[in-house]
C-alpha cells in the first residue's frame, strides 16, 4: 500500500469500528441501524478509494470508482432517513415499509448510473502504476443525465435533512438533544465548507495534490467528526469549542516548533546519508511527538479552564469536593439531607427530592426534600422505576414524557415542575434516585450540569449502599439486644421464681403443721423455720432491688483495715461451725481511701460468705490487703474450696448466673457493680492447690470523677 492510500485506510478503519460500535450498542434500534448505514456509505467511499489507488489495471480501478460514487450518492439518502428518526421521530409517516419510499427514487437512478459509468483514469507518474479518478465521463448521454439527476436528488435530500434537524431543534426542550442537533448541523456545514475550500484551494493555488488525495483527506476528516460525536458524545457546548481551539492551537504550535527545529533536521541528515527521502519516517516522528505531548494536553485543558472559565472550574471542583464528603457519611438521613441541600445550592433550584429503597415495603420513599408539598412513594414495580433501573444516566423528563407506559407518572411530575431524574445504580440494583426541579432562572440545564450529576451518581449510590448496610447492621444489633434482654428477663424470672418457691414451700409446710395439735417444742421449731425462710425471701428481694436500681455510693474517708475487720467478725461464727480457719494479712500502717463503707462492707461479706459455702467440710479463708507506694489498693479473698467450674470464669459476674441450687445469681453481680462504681476492677482465678481467689483493685483518688460524682478530694499539692 502506497503513502497516498494512508488517509483512506485510516478512514476505513475508523468507520468500520464505528459501524460495529453503533450497531451492537442496540442492534434492534432503528436509529442505530440507520446511522450504521450512514457510516457504511463512507466505508464504501473509503473502500473504493483503496481499490482504485492500489490497483494497477484500469478495470479494477473503475470498480473502485463505482463503489465511491455509490457511497457518495447514498449518503444523502441515509442522512435524510436519519433526520426523521433522530433525536426523536420527526414524523411517523416514514415508519415501517413506508421508509422504502425514501430509497426507491435514488436507488432506481443509481443502479443504471453505476452500470453505465465510464470515467477517464490517469496515472501519478512519480510513484509508478497508481491510478486516480477525474470527473470526466466517457459513457453515453444517459450516464451524464443520471449523474445530474442523482446530484440534484442528493442535494435536495441533504437540504431536506438539514431542514428537519433545524425544525427538531426548535421543537425539542431537551438539553442533550438540542446540543446533539446543533453539533450535527454545525459539523455537517463545517465539513461542507472545509471540503469546498480544500478543492478550490488545490485548484486555484495549484498545490499539486491529486484530486483523490484531497478527497481521502476530506473523508478522513468526516470520519474523525463522527468518531468524536459517538465516542465523546459531547455534542457542542461553545465552551468546549473555544477551549479545544485554544488547546489544539497550543499543541499544534509546539509540534510545529519541534518539527522545524528537530525532526526536519534529523530527517534531512538521514536523507543525505542514505540518499533517499521518506515521508513515512517523518510521519512516524510526528506521531511519536504527538503521543509524547498527550500528558501535556490535560494540563493545558486545566490551565484554560482555571483562568478562562473559572466559574466552570469551580463548579466541577465543588462537585468533586462534595463527592469526597459523601464517603464519610454513614447515616442515611444525614446523607440525604446533605445531598438535597448541596444540589439545591449548586444548581440554583427550589425543588429537590431524594428517594431511597425501603426493602421491607418494596418501595422507594422520600428521605429528604426541599420544595415538595407532599411525600409521594414509588412502588418498586411501577413503570417509572422499571425505566430507571435500565437507565444509567441522568434523564430529562421531556425526553421520556411520550413513552406510553410512563406518560401518567411523568406528566404529573412535569406539571409539578420536575425537570431531571438521576438514578443511583449500584451492585444491588437501583438504590434510589434524585428528582430535580426547574432552575430558578427558568433556563434549561447545561450539558455540564447534567454531566456533573451523572458523575456524582456512582458516588451517591456507593454512599447509599454503605448507609443502608450500616442501617441494617444497627437494626440487627438492636434486634439481637432486644432478644438478649428478653432471654435475660426470662432467665431472671425463672431463677427468681425458683429461688422464692423453696422458702415459700417451707413456710407453707410449717404453717400447715402449726394447725395441728403438736408438742410445744415442735411449734417453736416451725415458727423458727417460718422466720428464717421469711428473712431469706426478704434478703432475695433486697438483692434484686439493689441489682435493678443500685444506690449511688456516698464517699467518705475510711480506714479499709477497719471495714475488713468488721466483715471477719460477722462471719466468724459460721466459719467456726464449718471448720474454716480465717487468716488475715494487713499492712501495719493505716490504709485510708475515699469510698462508701456500707457498700464495700456488703461486697466483701458477699465474697466471704461465697467462700464459706465453697468449703462445707472446712478449709482456709485468706483475706489480704496490700498497697505499695501510694498505688492502687489490692484486696484478695481466697479459699481452698471447690473452685470455679472450668469455662465459667467469664460468666461468674453475669446477672442470674449461679452454680448453687438455692442461689439467685445476683450476689457477685452486685459486688461487680459496687467495685465498678468505685472506679475499681474485680477478677477471679482458680488456685493451683484448689479453691479460688477474688481480687479487687481500688484506685487511690486523685481528684477524679467517678460514675456518680467525685470519688474524693485531690491530694495536697494537686489540682
Amino acid at each position: 500500500m502506497n503513502i497516498y492510500a494512508l488517509p483512506a485506510a485510516l478512514a476505513l478503519a475508523i468507520n468500520l469500528t464505528l459501524c460495529l460500535v453503533v450497531f451492537f450498542d442496540n442492534p434492534k434500534g432503528v436509529v442505530n441501524r440507520v446511522f450504521t448505514l450512514l457510516i457504511l456509505s463512507f466505508v464504501g467511499w473509503n473502500a473504493g478509494e483503496l481499490i482504485m489507488i492500489n490497483s494497477d489495471r484500469h478495470s479494477i480501478a473503475l470498480i473502485g470508482v463505482k463503489i465511491i460514487f455509490a457511497g457518495v450518492f447514498l449518503f444523502p439518502v441515509f442522512f435524510l432517513h436519519f433526520s426523521f428518526l433522530f433525536p426523536q421521530k420527526f414524523t411517523r409517516f416514514f415508519d415501517g415499509w413506508r421508509s422504502t419510499l425514501l430509497y426507491a427514487g435514488p436507488v432506481a437512478f443509481l443502479i443504471p448510473f453505476i452500470l453505465l459509468l465510464q470515467v477517464d483514469i490517469g496515472r501519478v507518474l512519480e510513484i509508478g502504476s497508481i491510478f486516480y479518478y477525474v470527473v470526466t465521463f466517457k459513457g453515453p448521454l444517459e450516464s451524464h443525465v443520471l449523474a445530474i439527476v442523482l446530484s440534484l436528488i442528493g442535494l435536495g435530500y441533504f437540504i431536506w435533512g438539514v431542514v428537519n434537524l433545524i425544525l427538531s431543534y426548535g421543537q425539542t426542550k431537551i438539553t442533550r438533544q438540542r446540543l446533539q442537533i446543533l453539533y450535527l448541523l454545525v459539523g455537517i456545514c463545517s465539513m461542507f465548507i472545509i471540503g469546498l475550500v480544500l478543492h478550490v484551494a488545490n485548484y486555484f493555488f495549484e498545490l499539486g495534490y491529486s484530486f483523490f488525495f484531497v478527497a481521502s483527506l476530506y473523508s478522513l476528516l468526516i470520519s474523525f467528526f463522527f468518531a468524536l460525536a459517538i465516542v465523546k458524545y459531547r455534542l457542542v457546548d461553545i465552551h468546549f469549542i473555544i477551549r479545544g481551539g485554544i488547546l489544539y492551537s497550543i499543541l499544534t504550535g509546539l509540534v510545529l516548533v519541534i518539527y522545524v527545529l528537530f525532526i526536519k533536521n534529523v530527517c534531512d541528515i538521514l536523507a543525505k546519508k542514505f540518499e533517499t527521502t521518506s515521508l513515512l519516517v517523518e510521519s512516524i516522528f510526528i506521531l511519536v511527538l504527538v503521543f509524547l505531548l498527550r500528558p501535556l494536553e490535560r494540563r493545558v485543558e486545566e490551565f484554560i479552564d482555571r483562568f478562562l472559565y473559572r466559574d466552570r472550574y469551580l463548579f466541577r471542583l465543588k462537585f468533586f469536593e462534595f463527592t469526597r464528603t459523601l464517603l464519610n457519611i454513614l447515616d442515611l438521613q444525614t446523607l440525604s439531607r446533605a445531598t438535597v441541600e448541596f444540589i439545591s445550592q449548586a444548581l440554583v433550584v427550589d425543588k429537590v427530592g431524594m428517594w431511597t429503597l425501603d426493602g421491607e415495603a418494596d418501595s422507594y420513599r422520600m428521605t429528604s426534600q426541599t420544595g415538595f408539598l407532599e411525600e409521594r412513594p414509588f412502588v418498586e414495580e411501577s413503570p417509572f422505576i422499571a425505566y430507571l433501573k435500565k437507565s444509567k444516566r441522568a434523564v430529562e423528563m421531556e425526553y421520556i414524557k411520550n413513552y406510553h407506559l410512563l406518560q401518567a407518572e411523568v406528566k404529573e411530575m412535569i406539571t409539578d415542575h420536575i425537570a431531571l431524574v438521576v438514578p443511583f445504580q449500584w451492585e444491588e440494583g437501583l438504590l434510589g434516585f434524585l428528582l430535580v426541579g426547574d432552575k430558578q432562572n427558568r433556563k434549561n440545564f447545561t450539558i455540564m450540569e447534567i454531566e456533573a450529576l451523572e458523575a456524582l451518581a456512582p458516588a451517591m449510590a456507593m454512599a447509599i449502599s454503605r448507609a443502608l448496610l450500616s442501617q441494617n447492621l444497627k437494626r440487627k444489633d438492636l434486634q439481637m439486644m432486644q432478644s438478649e434482654k428478653l432471654a435475660a428477663l426470662g432467665e431472671m424470672a425463672a431463677s427468681f421464681v425458683h429461688g422464692i418457691r423453696n422458702p415459700l414451700g417451707i413456710i407453707s409446710g410449717s404453717a400447715e403443721t402449726l394447725k395441728k395439735k403438736i408438742p410445744e417444742p415442735v411449734q417453736s421449731e416451725m415458727i423458727q423455720f417460718i422466720g428464717e425462710e421469711s428473712e431469706r425471701i426478704n434478703r432475695m428481694l433486697t438483692n434484686f432491688l439493689e441489682f435493678a436500681k443500685p444506690k449511688p455510693p456516698t464517699f467518705q474517708e475510711v480506714n479499709l483495715k477497719d471495714i475488713l475487720g468488721r466483715t471477719v467478725d460477722l462471719i466468724s461464727l459460721p466459719a467456726r461451725e464449718r471448720g474454716v480457719e480465717i487468716v488475715q494479712e494487713y499492712p501495719q500502717d493505716k490504709v485510708s481511701l475515699f469510698l462508701d463503707p456500707e457498700q464495700i462492707h456488703e461486697a466483701i461479706v458477699n465474697l466471704e460468705l461465697n467462700a464459706l459455702e465453697a468449703m462445707p467440710t472446712g478449709g482456709t479463708l485468706r483475706i489480704t490487703l496490700t498497697q505499695k507506694e501510694n498505688k492502687d489498693v489490692i484486696i484478695r479473698v481466697s479459699d481452698t474450696g471447690v473452685g470455679i467450674p472450668a469455662g465459667k470464669e467469664s460468666k461468674i459476674f453475669d446477672p442470674f448466673f449461679t452454680t448453687k441450687e438455692q442461689g439467685t445469681g445476683l450476689g457477685l453481680t452486685i459486688v461487680h457493680t459496687v467495685v465498678k462504681n468505685h472506679g475499681g476492677t474485680i477478677s477471679v482465678a482458680n488456685n493451683e492447690g484448689g479453691g479460688a481467689t477474688f481480687t479487687i483493685s481500688l484506685p487511690v483518688p486523685r481528684g477524679m470523677l467517678g460514675c456518680f460524682g467525685a470519688v474524693g478530694p485531690a491530694p495536697a499539692g494537686e489540682k
